[in-house]
Parts: structure tokens; sequence; C-alpha cells
């Protein structure tokens, strides 16, 4: 993500990033079992539908097949918006599926006025290398805004710290810790699931006098319906066991190929001023020997796994009727 604010987003947008993300999406999808969205989101109540970082906008695409296939027909012309900071990885016009609107819009920022509150789910996916740790509140603050009350919002991310390598190598350890390095680098957070599940449960909802809400006990905006950590060690999916060592090798040399990228242009400025540090050439000649190892061990490649975090909350509904189960917790309702 190119933030208003400046460069953060760590990765490139070309064609090859392009395909790695939909490969990224096809084995993710094999990892949520072949799910686009988790089983407590009902399928028929979804009838706006947003994507925020939406990047080649694939999950859009798979999603409004899903629904011609699965929804009748009154239901199959759902409102399905993918929002992206940038158009460079959108597909051609004529190969998004109808019903479809690609955005450009940057999260960190509110979202147009004539969104809020219009979908029934929001997704998010791997933006843990793109927000910065002090926008991160924000962010889920803007994404919130988008959902009806009692709409459902669906996030999921991994890190380079959710990843480890066994038997543990130089090369895995030296890899993980240059990527986390620089996303504290560019301000981002060395591990996002927990102070995301902390921000999104964290917001108070703002309810009309006398108006309770059914779907939680608390005060609060979003109700937390379902956490997981799904993990490819022992994935019953053939898929995923195959496409392990292809899905975290790519991204794993993408990212250390951004600190390699950045170190030598701060390199180059030096070497312009006269101020040449030997210290900053050591690390960019040990980060390219560490990709070198990366791409050539067959060995390292397939002893790689990872954890993904699903996250999915329900946003509150206001009400004048008090559900009977309410009186439990709360008699004086």
């Amino acid at each position: 993500m190119e933030s208003s604010k400046g460069e953060t987003y760590m990765l490139l947008r070309n064609n090859q990033e392009s395909q790695r993300l939909d490969d990224q999406h096809q084995y993710m999808r094999a990892m949520c079992h072949g799910h686009l969205f988790h089983p407590s989101i009902p399928i028929n109540q979804l009838d706006a539908v947003a994507d925020v970082a939406t990047g080649t906008g694939v999950w859009l695409q798979q999603l409004s097949h899903h629904f011609a296939l699965s929804r009748p027909a009154e239901q199959k012309d759902s409102a399905l918006v993918g929002f992206d900071i940038s158009a460079q990885q959108f597909p051609p016009a004529e190969s998004i599926p109808p019903h479809v609107n690609l955005v450009v819009h940057d999260m960190v920022e509110t979202f147009p006025v004539e969104y809020h509150e219009k979908f029934d789910m929001v997704n998010v996916r791997l933006v843990s290398y793109a927000i910065k740790a002090a926008h991160l509140d924000k962010v889920v603050r803007n994404v919130i805004q988008l959902l009806r009350p009692g709409g459902y919002l669906q996030w999921q991310e991994t890190d380079a710290s959710d990843s480890w390598a066994h038997p543990e190598t130089a090369t895995a350890t030296s890899c993980v810790n240059y990527v986390i390095a620089e996303k504290m680098d560019r301000g981002l957070l060395p591990g996002i699931a927990g102070p995301l599940v902390k921000s999104i449960v964290s917001i108070p909802a703002t309810l009309a006098d006398g108006q309770k809400n059914p779907i939680s006990w608390s005060e609060d905006l979003m109700r937390l319906i379902h956490l997981e950590t799904v993990s490819t060690l022992n994935h019953p999916s053939p898929v995923v066991e195959a496409g392990k060592k292809a899905a975290v090798m790519s991204a794993a040399t993408a990212l250390l190929m951004a600190r390699i990228s950045r170190k030598s242009t701060e390199l180059e400025i030096l070497a312009e001023t006269g101020n040449e540090e030997d210290g900053l050439r050591q690390e960019i000649e040990s980060m390219n020997e560490i990709l070198e190892a990366v791409r050539s061990h067959e060995n390292t490649h397939s002893s790689w796994d990872f954890d993904l975090t699903w996250i999915v909350a329900r946003k509150a509904i206001g009400t004048n009727v008090t559900e009977g189960w309410m009186s439990i917790k709360k008699p004086n309702l």
C-alpha cells in the first residue's frame, strides 16, 4: 500500500506479483477448506459485499461465480465492491464479472459516505504488510463503518512471525528476522493478529436511547463470533501440503527482496555523499546470500509451515426488543 502519508506496502505491483497474489488466494482458500467466507456467515443475507485491499479482485470474482451457482435468481445480482489504494493490479475491465465494481481508495482514509453502512459483509485479507501500527485502529474503524447493523466482518492475516521451519535452520531464522526488521523499519507491526482482534472488539457501540444490542452481552460495536488459527502443519488437504513450499517461499523471497532494494537505495545515497557505510554493505551481502539460499535449497523450502488467523465478527444491531436470554446477563433489562 502506498499510503497518502508515504510508502508502506512492502511488495511490488506488476504482472508477476499479480500472479503470485492469485496463486496465494487459491492456496488460502484450500487452507480454509474451500470456503470463500466462513460457514457462520449466512449466504442468504449477503446482498452487498465489500473486499478491502482487493488487489487483483480474485476473491470478489470467485464470490460472484459462487453466488451465481448457489443463490436463487432474485439474489444473483448482489453488489460486490472491491477497494484498493492502487488500480495497477485490477484486471482488464472486460474480464470483470457483472455486479463487481473495483474502486481506488486508501483504507487509511475514511470511505466516501455513499459506502457507509452499505454492506452485509466486508472481507479483508493480508494487510499486515500495508498498515502502519499507528494506523491500525483508524483502518479498523473505517472498515467497520462500511458494515450495516448486523453485518459481518471477515479478516484473515498471517505474518512472518507466524511461519517456522522444522528443523530450524540458520537460513530460515535469518530470513524471518530480516522481514520482521523491515516491517518495523517501515512502522508496521511485527505481528498483527493480537492487536487486530483487540482493536475490533474495543470500539464502543453508540445506540439510541432505550435500544439494546441483541447480538452481544457487551456495549461493544463488534461481537467476535469466530476466532481460529488454521495451520499448514498436518493440514488434511493435499493441495495445502503440496503447495506450502511455493506459498511460503514466494512470499519470503518477495519480502526479503523488498528490504534488499530499500537498503541498496540507502547505500547508493550514502555513496554519492561520500558516507558509505561498511555495515550496510555487509547487511546487503548477507541478505543476498540468504535470498540465494532460500531459492536454491530444496530441503529448506519443504521444511516451512505457517499459521493463518481467521477472524469473524458481527456489528451491533440497535433494537427496542429485549431478547429473553438477555435477562440472564442483565436482569434489569
